[in-house]
């Protein structure tokens, strides 16, 4: 076993647990997660320099995500520190300087930041995210891994469904050992939050739809008849991707996520205009298929459905939609008032309790802003969030290049694509993204597009290797 292969089945096992433990969503989860992909990274690196693992793609073709991603790491990191001065700290900071000077007996240092240690840790995840995603395009450049990688997030995912659905059909009311506290009647398999679970099992029927369709290929072997072959083809490499959506699209209706359900459906559409566009699948294959998985949704839909329509009907959720209109526009208000330092990252929650008033009654405390961008934006200010979304921009135009250049192996960039259609859709209504164990497998599946876009002769060529 190589070492590139050695860190890869790691880095697996890092993506495919990190949804147990409460979709990683815990300071203690996301911790371990942190140190063990920090520890994957180095122990890549010291191989890599000793020639022992392999770096097939260059910094040529990274560092237009590689540098704008660090210059907002540096940012964050700025915004918790004491070394900027005083016209940029947060509001707190100056309201509360007088009485940290009488506590202190001399000048208190303040920060961009609302929260120092909140915007710490989110940074801690965010590099995270980052160390996933440099992995992933370093050992998914070999396509034997990158297609391993899709099946086992594929499996894992409709493992997950598989125990969420025998919790759910059990009345037992727990995930694992413990008793639910929240969404009590919604599948969330072992996450808590039901739109976190939506997304999660929205991204597992992006790869099992991906699979299935690539397994629709016609076979190279000219001897085959055709009708066996077509059978062959259908009932031993397609037939149970087919099995793994029902399975996941029961798990997601079951969770009741309206956004997620919408998002899905955007998602899935997206990958198959991908495919088609860059001509994995045929388009009378890409169709009839697309009825297939449509007439077997309209199916699952009428069996385990019955909620969720209701919930896409109700009017009585047209409150909570207003409520997050409501939110949107005090977000905007605070954007206003910090457009270029932010309020540091990941210290949503302390600054929005200074801007919220009366047109959110309900008794809670609003942790995310539901619309990723603007939290982003809130966070680190708009010149710092235009760069981080600079770089998903690029990754995802690299990923549309590669469906249009490369003669094979499209389908790791359409699915990459179809994921962050996914939870871009979602992240507009909600924060699905921000929770660990998806923001991770995002991360691995963006990784492996993003190295499947190049040609192989054009990786070897910038990493000095022969061809």
């Amino acid at each position: 076993m190589t070492g590139n292969t050695l860190i890869f089945r790691l880095l697996m096992i890092v993506v495919l647990l990190a949804p147990l433990p409460l979709g990683a969503n815990r300071p203690w989860a996301w911790s371990m997660m942190a140190v063990a992909v920090g520890l994957l990274c180095g122990f890549w690196g010291v191989l890599a320099a000793f020639g022992k693992a392999q770096a097939p793609l260059s910094f040529r073709r990274l560092w237009p995500v590689a540098v704008p991603f660090a210059m907002v790491l540096a940012w964050a990191c700025a915004q918790a520190s004491s070394l900027l001065p005083s016209e940029l700290w947060h509001p707190l900071w100056m309201a509360a300087q007088p009485a940290l000077e009488a506590v202190g007996g001399g000048e208190a240092a303040g920060m961009v930041s609302a929260d120092p240690a909140m915007t710490r840790a989110a940074i801690l995840r965010l590099a995270t995210y980052g160390g996933i995603f440099w992995l992933a395009v370093q050992l998914a450049c070999d396509r034997k891994r990158a297609r391993e990688a899709l099946i086992l997030m594929a499996a894992a995912s409709t493992l997950y469904a598989v125990y969420g659905l025998a919790a759910y059909f059990s009345g037992a009311k727990t995930i694992l050992w413990m008793s639910k506290w929240a969404y009590v009647d919604d599948l969330t398999s072992t996450f808590v939050n039901r739109n976190a679970y939506g997304a999660y099992a929205g991204l597992g029927m992006v790869f099992c739809f991906a699979l299935f369709l690539h397994a629709l290929r016609p076979s190279s072997r000219p001897s085959a008849p055709r009708a066996y072959e077509m059978a062959e083809t259908f009932l031993i490499h397609a037939l149970p991707y087919l099995m793994a959506l029902a399975i996941l699209g029961s798990a997601l209706l079951l969770s009741h996520s309206r956004g997620a359900f919408i998002s899905t459906g955007a998602a899935l559409a997206a990958l198959m205009i991908a495919l088609v566009t860059g001509r994995i699948v045929r388009p009378r294959t890409g169709l009839l298929s697309a009825l297939l998985v449509l007439g077997m949704g309209f199916a699952v839909l009428g069996v385990s459905g019955d909620r969720m329509v209701q919930r896409l009907a109700n009017e009585s959720t047209q409150d909570y939609d207003e409520e997050r209109l409501n939110a949107y526009h005090l977000t905007m208000r605070a954007i206003e008032d910090t457009p270029l330092t932010g309020t540091g990252l990941g210290a949503f929650t302390p600054t929005f309790r200074l801007y919220r008033d009366a047109s959110l009654p309900r008794a809670v405390d609003w942790d995310y802003a539901h619309n990723i961008p603007l939290e982003m934006a809130l966070d680190l200010g708009l010149p710092a969030a235009a760069l981080f979304y600079l770089c998903l921009a690029v990754i995802f135009g690299v990923c549309v290049r590669g469906l249009i250049v490369r003669r094979r192996d499209g389908i790791y960039p359409a699915a990459a694509l179809g994921a962050a259609t996914l939870l871009g859709a979602h992240g507009l209504v909600d924060f699905s993204a921000q929770m660990p164990a998806i923001a991770a497998m995002l991360a691995m599946i963006l990784g492996i597009g993003y190295a499947q876009s190049w040609n192989t002769a054009d990786r070897h060529r910038n990493s000095g290797e022969p061809a």
